[in-house]
Parts: structure tokens; sequence; C-alpha cells
């Protein structure tokens, strides 16, 4: 007792020392005091086991952070974990160094260390925070981030976040080795209904436009089912399965805004509101123009905002995620008083199979603000390559690290064309940018604004954006094990400081996993003491 004693008391010295230090590197003055952000563990029940993931959430044990936009965001960040860390505020255009990606824009956060963000915000609406060092996405260290400004209170009588995660009870780490040991993926597990390319045979539900009606549906089809990296045992919403999904109080005629946050680390999700037609108003915290339907696509790391109309009949109406290329499911319910909850609760996995993501949506979204008409400047090629056999993914024919980038000069008006010339889809995530979809598959488009596209297999699709924002920016496939294997470069500015940029150091990330169990609650009860909220010394 007395050894472990002195120990915590070495460890706790350190922390203070390493926290103290960490605060003091990147420190903006501010008048604001910062929201403290704690990175740690916790328990969860995943189909009736107990077991430890992560999460970003607050000292009172709310996740995530919802700033209003005109207080700006100030944050200092405390990792609670015993590997290091480091969290990306995903779609903000912020300064560049506030970015959270290591090896890049930062150093990682050690254990028992804490990073101050501080920065202005121009954007409102729905966004989220994940982990950018080595594979902890997957842990479900990720939260949301919904940035609040006055016209969005407007919109609907009631709101609710729902963010989707795809989980396994295998670690990441066991993924990915079993995916790039060439076995196809699903990390050694044969899938029993046979999904493969070159079955033309499935029975799949997939997203269709009806072109009378003008809305997004669901059909049945045959045809082959897509291509996915990995199977899990679960799809979670807001980390609960289908079979106890979260119930939301909703009253009779209620209009309501569904905020969803795709948080998975490798699957594409379905969006069926079954018997509520819903309409998109919102892509990735952007608006657009109203587009109507039940059955929407949303990809990983994307946002959907979509408004419905409770009936005044009152009920219970079920909101599903399906999972791409898979039978499973998650989701939640709106209820109104009265109503009978359905006990025991939906099942995890659908009757039938789900079809792939493709353009069918996206090519039918229209901003509600456009980018000013201007000329392309410059156009640069991203050309998507890999297969699942090798599990080696590159853009531009490169696998990352390396100090390859694509380069802009600030003013610019950049065009980057996506080619995917690979059997997979391809979310393609933009950092500090909002980019605007211009051309799918050669049909010209005054599409969405976005900071994340899907590139279907065997599609082009042109983006363009503004390079106003001076930096070394992150552009890389959000599919977590396609980043791991390689699909990440960088955009740089001309005459950006590099000194942060050290991707030689990227392969540290994996070398250095974190594996959940005791030593988290050990840095936990010593951070908790140097962070302590009550301590107003600790906060400076």
């Amino acid at each position: 007792m007395k050894i472990e004693l002195i120990s915590k008391v070495v460890m706790l010295a350190a922390i203070a020392a390493v926290g103290s230090l960490r605060a003091e590197s990147n420190e903006i003055k501010s008048e604001s005091k910062p929201v403290k952000l704690f990175v740690r563990e916790v328990p969860i029940t995943v189909l009736g086991r107990t077991v430890k993931v992560t999460t970003i959430d607050q000292s009172d044990g709310v996740q995530g952070y919802s700033p209003e936009k005109s207080d700006g965001f100030h944050v200092e960040l405390v990792n609670q974990l015993p590997v290091p860390t480091s969290i990306h505020w995903h779609g903000l255009i912020l300064p560049n160094l506030m970015d959270g990606v290591p090896y890049l824009t930062q150093e990682p956060i050690p254990p028992g260390g804490s990073y101050k963000y501080d920065f202005s915000l121009t954007q409102s609406g729905t966004y989220w925070m994940h982990s950018h060092y080595g594979l902890q996405e997957q842990q479900l260290t990720s939260a949301p981030m919904i940035i609040r400004a006055p016209a969005q209170s407007k919109l609907a009588d009631a709101e609710f976040t729902v963010t989707l995660s795809d989980f396994s009870f295998t670690s990441p780490q066991d993924i990915l080795k079993g995916l790039t040991a060439n076995m196809r993926g699903m990390h050694g597990k044969s899938d029993p209904k046979g999904m493969n390319l070159s079955n033309p045979k499935n029975s799949l539900i997939v997203q269709q436009w009806d072109a009378a009606a003008k809305r997004l549906v669901s059909r049945q089809i045959n045809g082959p089912a897509p291509d996915i990296d990995v199977k899990y045992d679960a799809l979670l919403a807001n980390r609960r399965t289908l079979d106890d999904p979260e119930v939301f109080a909703v009253k009779p005629a209620q209009i309501v805004l569904l905020r969803l946050i795709a948080a998975s680390a490798a699957t594409n999700f379905f969006i069926d509101t079954g018997d509520l037609d819903a309409t998109i108003i919102a892509t990735d915290g952007e608006n657009v123009k109203p587009l109507k339907g039940n059955f929407f696509q949303l990809a990983v790391a994307q946002r959907l905002d979509l408004l419905l109309t409770i009936p005044a009949s009152g009920g219970v109406f079920p909101i599903l995620a399906l999972g791409e290329g898979s039978t499973l499911q998650t989701g939640f319910l709106l209820a109104t008083s009265g109503a009978e909850i359905p006990k025991p609760g939906l099942g995890i996995r659908a009757q039938q199979m789900i079809g792939g993501l493709d353009n069918t949506q996206e090519v039918h979204l229209e901003a509600e603000e456009p980018l000013p008409d201007k000329p392309v400047q410059r156009s640069l090629p991203s050309v998507l390559g890999g297969n699942m056999m090798s599990y080696a993914w590159t853009i531009n024919g490169a696998r990352y690290p390396n100090r390859n980038s694509l380069n802009v000069k600030e003013g610019e008006r950049v065009e980057l064309v996506n080619r995917n010339e690979t059997g997979m889809s391809h979310p393609m995530h933009l950092h500090g940018h909002v980019f605007e979809v211009t051309e799918i598959d050669g049909q010209k488009i005054t599409g969405a604004n976005r900071d994340t596209i899907l590139v279907p297999p065997k599609s082009t699709i042109k983006i363009v954006f503004d390079a106003t924002n001076p930096g070394v920016w992150a552009y890389h496939c959000h599919i977590l094990y396609h980043l791991a294997a390689g699909m990440f470069t960088v955009l740089k500015y001309e005459g950006a400081d590099t000194e942060s940029w050290q991707p030689d150091k990227t392969k540290a990330e994996l070398e250095n996993p974190l594996e959940l169990g005791s030593a988290g609650t050990i840095w936990r009860e010593m951070t908790d003491v140097v962070f302590a909220t009550e301590d107003p010394a600790m906060c400076n």
C-alpha cells in the first residue's frame, strides 16, 4: 500500500507538470473560462454484456460541447486515458493549429495532460468531435457538438441529437490485423449470407428517387451486395442497441428536428423514418433546399438534419439506422404520452440485407447558399486507389505516411476531382474548409455544401472550395481502417508553417494502442484531482 501511495504521488506530480506544460504551450488569451472536456473510459452494456469504451464528456457527464456561436469555442481537453490522444473538431472552420490532428497540427496529448482550444466560431449547426489518434474512434472516442444560433431555435418545437456508432467485441487492433492479413475484412468471420460482389442474387433494400412524388424512398431490388470492411456485432444509437432503444418524448402535431451524426468507424447508414415523412434541411451543418422522403443516406462522418411532424393522433414511431451491406440495424423511438412502448424492443437485425449507398440522394441535394460565382483557378486530382485483398489504400498512388501534398495558394478557387478507382465507397473529409459538390459522374450540379463527401465505387465527384484558411490540412477517407492503411494526404497552402507536420511519427499511433481496462481508472483518479473544476488555481 505504501509503495502504491508513493507511486500515485509521483504520478500526480508528473501529471500536474505535464498538464501545466501542455496548457502553456498553446494558450490563447480569452475572457471566457474554458469548458473542461475529459477523454476517459466508461462502461456501457451491449447485447447484455458490460464493456469498457471511451467518451468525451464534461465533469457532470454531459457528452460533448454545445456552445453558442456568438460565444466562440473555449475548451480545455483533459486526457484521462493511459495512452496519448488528440481530438478533432469535425467540420469546423478554425485556425490550423486548433484542428486536433496529431503530428500534423499538434503533438498528441499525453496521459494526464491537457490542451486548450480557443477560437471564434463562424458556423452553426450539427457537428461532432472524435479522436484522431490511432484507432480510438472505434472505441467510441467521440461526442456530439452542436453550435447554437438564434435562428435555429425557431426551426422546431423539439430537437433530438442522435449519434450512430458501430461496435465490435473484437479490439480495433485485431480488426486491422485481420484486414491487413488478407482476411477479406470481417476480422476472420465468414458471412452467412454470402455478401460479395460476385453474387447478383441478393435481395436488397436500397434508396431510389420517386420522380413523380419528388421524394426519396426505399425499394427492394435483386443485385450484388456492397463489399464492407468489418462485420460488426452491433450498431448503436446514443450508445444503445435497438433491443433497448432510447425513447424520446414528443407531443401530437409537434414539429421535431432530428440531428443525426454518423460517428461510426466504418459503417454507412440508411435512415428509415417509416410512417413519418421527413425533410432534409441540412447536411454536414450546412443548410440545403428542402428534400422530402422517408429513406435517407448518411455516410461515415456525415450529419443529417431532418424535420418531421408527429401525427395528431400520436403513437410510437421507430426511426431506424440500417447498416450498409448488412442486416444490422439500430435506432430510437419517438413516443407521445400514453403510447404503448413495445416490449421487448425491436430486433437488432433487419429482415432483409441493406444495399449500398450511391449518388441517388446527393445528386438531388442543393445548397441553400451556394458559393459565389467564380472560375476555378486550380484543379487538383484526388485518385482513390486500393483493394480489399492487399488492404493498401492510396490517394494519387501513394500511401501515407509521406510528404506528398495537394498544394494551393491563399485566395484561389480550388477544385478537387475525386476519382474512385476502387470497388469500395470512400467518405472523403477535408479539414478546415467547407466545399460545394459541383459535379457527379459528369452531371454538373449546384450541390450541397459539405465537409465530407461519399465517393461510391468507380464514381467521380468534383468539389470546389475557396482557399481562405491557410495551413496544412488533413484530407482523408473517414473509414478508419482505410485511413490507417494509407488513404490520407494533406492540403498545403503556399508558405504554410510545416513545423508540426511530422508524417514519420504517425506510425507511433498504431504502436501505442488503447487497451481498455483498469489502468484508465488510475489516470482518471489522478487527473480528477489536478483538473478539479472547483479549484481555480488549477484552471489557469
